[in-house]
């Protein structure tokens, strides 16, 4: 029970303490049609959209044995556009193949089945990161399918995909974005319209005791399935162990001390009593 309170009163203080950068947070701020709007326009300029339909925390699958995959914030527009942004905290393992896999997925939710391939949706996938995941300096990143290096020949007719920092070289950002960027990035921020409504609807958001409330639910089951994943690796790594001394004909008591180093007491009197016989 006491360690539960303390989790508890931990994830209450990341609550209070989270800003626009926190994904939960994010997806709950940008479902606004309005304020996603402001970020895709400020994300991609180029882009002539006056509405947008939000989804937050979406899930997509393209069939019933596919991945699933959850969407901080899903978004069409008006022209048929679809839209997926997401706040990556964590740099993960395979990005690119993840944005691909959120691309193919979108498309197949969209496209049926006897529709041409022309008919196929623009897509948009935008993450914003707190990282540099190509390390080259930069806080803008779109990736395009070019044919051999030729940029003048690349893909235009969709599958656009924006790989975001605050951290990096803003040459060529719209005001709009490197504001933003300033506050994901905890800087002096709020010089436009745009992010001052950010700022504002997250001061709004973390009043929302039901959102706090489902926040601490979320990150309580989460750490509850790594606690479960960290005890069954310290079990196997104890049986291995218990295994190799009696192969080995290791005594007893030299057993039982090495696993409560390892360990602690209570944990190899546990695993002693369960797997040394």
């Amino acid at each position: 029970m006491k360690h539960y309170k303390n989790r508890r009163r931990q994830f209450l203080a990341e609550w209070e303490q989270s800003d626009i950068s926190n994904d939960y947070i994010f997806s709950k701020v940008m479902a606004q049609p309005q304020l996603c709007l402001q970020l895709i326009k400020a994300a991609l300029p180029q882009l002539k959209i006056k509405r947008v339909y939000v989804h937050s925390q979406d899930g997509l699958s393209a069939n019933l044995d596919a991945k699933d995959i959850r969407l901080d914030i899903s978004a069409y527009g008006e022209g048929g556009e679809m839209f997926d942004i997401e706040m990556q905290t964590i740099r993960p393992k395979h990005l690119m193949q993840r944005i691909l896999y959120y691309h193919s997925t979108m498309i197949t939710e969209r496209l049926y089945p006897r529709e041409s391939y022309g008919e196929i949706p623009k897509t948009y996938v935008i993450f914003i990161c707190l990282f540099d995941w190509y390390r080259l300096g930069n806080s803008f990143y779109e990736v395009n399918l070019v044919p051999n290096g030729v940029n003048e020949l690349k893909f235009k007719d969709g599958f656009v995909s924006l790989i975001l920092n605050p951290y990096g070289d803003m040459t060529g950002c719209s005001e709009e974005l490197q504001d933003f960027f300033d506050l994901v990035a905890g800087r002096p921020a709020g010089r436009t319209d745009f992010v001052r409504e950010v700022k504002y609807a997250v001061k709004l958001a973390k009043r929302r005791n039901d959102w706090r409330d489902r926040y601490m639910l979320v990150k309580d089951w989460v750490q509850d399935r790594v606690d479960y994943a960290v005890e069954d690796t310290r079990e196997e790594i104890a049986q291995k162990l218990i295994v190799e001394a009696k192969e080995n004909n290791e005594p007893f008591e030299k057993l039982a001390q090495r696993l409560e180093n390892f360990f602690d007491a209570d944990f190899a009197d546990k695993m002693l009593t369960k797997y040394y016989k």
